[in-house]
């Protein structure tokens, strides 16, 4: 039984992402799904195919309601409107890759680059504040183990 090391839900075995936070499960480096250039090549692969596919698809289909009869008119709007749905569908693929080629830029930059470790601030000296002897922490705690005499007007 596996764990999410992010979140603790209970996980199946052989999962790469958590299915309560999305938390990534492996680091494995012959994987690389997750990575901008592996990204990058399956959207452009996705671009072609759609492409390819899809234009064979409407000449196929412009054939057959051609064969039927069906008014050229109609074919032609149902033409547009597929060639329309297909173009969208690439332009909305197409509108991730200047993200994913600047992932892949950033990630050969961290590659390439030492890490810097981040600033930190240095510990103040507080002995320069304090005037005068040191008090201690029980100086002033003790008052409230002296006795308290309980009367009419102490309420």
């Amino acid at each position: 039984m596996i764990f999410c090391s992010n979140c603790g839900n209970r996980l199946a075995e052989g999962l790469k992402y958590c299915n309560s936070c999305g938390f990534r499960l492996s680091a494995d480096d012959d994987d690389n799904d997750g990575k901008p250039g592996k990204m990058l090549d399956n959207v452009l692969t996705t671009i072609f195919l759609i492409v390819l596919f899809g234009l064979g698809i409407l000449v196929g289909l412009v054939a057959v309601l051609l064969e039927k009869n069906v008014v050229p008119q109609l074919v032609g709007i149902i033409a547009v409107a597929y060639i329309g749905a297909i173009f969208g569908i690439c332009y909305t693929l197409l509108s991730q890759v200047p993200k994913l080629v600047d992932a892949k830029l950033n990630e050969r930059k961290q590659n390439r680059l030492p890490a810097a470790s981040p600033p930190q601030l240095e510990p103040a000296n507080t002995a320069e504040f304090i005037e005068g002897p040191i008090a201690s922490v029980t100086d002033h705690t003790t008052r409230a183990l002296d006795h308290v005499p309980a009367g009419k007007d102490q309420i």
